[in-house]
């Protein structure tokens, strides 16, 4: 459990710092080798903070998200889950409606800064969204969804790698909901490792009739990880475990099935999060 709780530790301090440096660094170029001095196992979180910080200096400076495209574009293509999470996060600090910016973004990964919205949502505004259940007015059904699912990677965070707590979380809300959450908790599982297998098997005990969406959280973390050429033993581990594959095995595989979803579908995220669960 130590693990857990030292690799939660150790992610944000990299969270705080790279924000910090992503507010007061002017130029992309400057900021992405001070990023790039990031240990290799959360450098992806690195892009992740610094995107954050990029798109609410981009929005508070220019009503755009120029700064952050560009970014993005010359700096985190092969963060591209996590730099859009960060964006998530930016939107919700800032209070803005999330949907107002969707359209302009990769239908493949709109829904992952919606994610980032509910991460943020779950972390910092526990009171509208775990205690009154509050879902933003703005979103459609799919992004209630990916919503959920950030909620989920939240409660892994703040459960500290406790099942009976991280379970308790989850079933307050309305069931119909818990199944994305399960993803999310996966995704957080997988990404920041330190688990022991007796945890891990209590997961996914818990995870029950939600197990699919578990392992495909599972899936999705291993694959963005092998894109960002960060992958870390943990997650190799964690990943047989629960899959019965290797990450280079999901990854592979979750690379022929997002060439298999339609690709001019707005929900081509959620055609291919279906299809991963059905493989799964």
């Amino acid at each position: 459990m130590e693990n857990i709780i030292d690799k939660m530790a150790l992610i944000q301090s990299i969270f705080i710092d790279s924000k910090e440096k992503a507010l007061s660094i002017s130029g992309l170029e400057e900021l992405n080798k001070s990023l790039l001095k990031n240990d290799t196992e959360f450098i992806s979180i690195a892009f992740e903070a610094a995107s954050m910080g990029i798109a609410i200096n981009s929005i508070e400076k220019s009503n755009s998200l120029s700064n952050w495209i560009d970014f993005y574009q010359n700096y985190g293509e092969i963060h591209a889950a996590q730099v859009h999470v960060g964006l998530g996060w930016a939107l919700s600090e800032l209070n803005i409606e999330v949907s107002l910016y969707l359209n302009d973004l990769d239908p493949f990964y709109k829904y992952r800064v919606v994610d980032g919205y509910g991460y943020y949502d779950g972390k910092f505004k526990r009171r509208e969204s775990v205690r009154l259940q509050q879902i933003p007015k703005d979103l459609d059904n799919f992004g209630i969804r990916a919503y959920n699912q950030g909620l989920g990677r939240s409660f892994w965070y703040t459960a500290q790698g406790e099942v009976e707590k991280l379970t308790r979380l989850i079933t307050i809300f309305p069931e119909e909901r818990h199944y994305d959450m399960w993803r999310g908790v996966g995704i957080a599982v997988a990404y920041v490792g330190g688990v022991k297998q007796l945890v891990l098997q209590d997961v996914i005990q818990n995870s029950n009739k939600n197990l699919n969406a578990f392992k495909c959280g599972i899936a999705l973390a291993s694959q963005t990880r092998i894109v960002s050429k960060a992958i870390s033993e943990d997650t190799e581990k964690i990943c047989q475990f629960v899959t019965g594959l290797t990450t280079e095995e999901v990854y592979e595989k979750l690379l022929q099935l997002e060439k298999e979803a339609c690709q001019s579908s707005s929900s081509i995220y959620f055609d291919w999060i279906k299809n991963i669960e059905a493989t799964l």
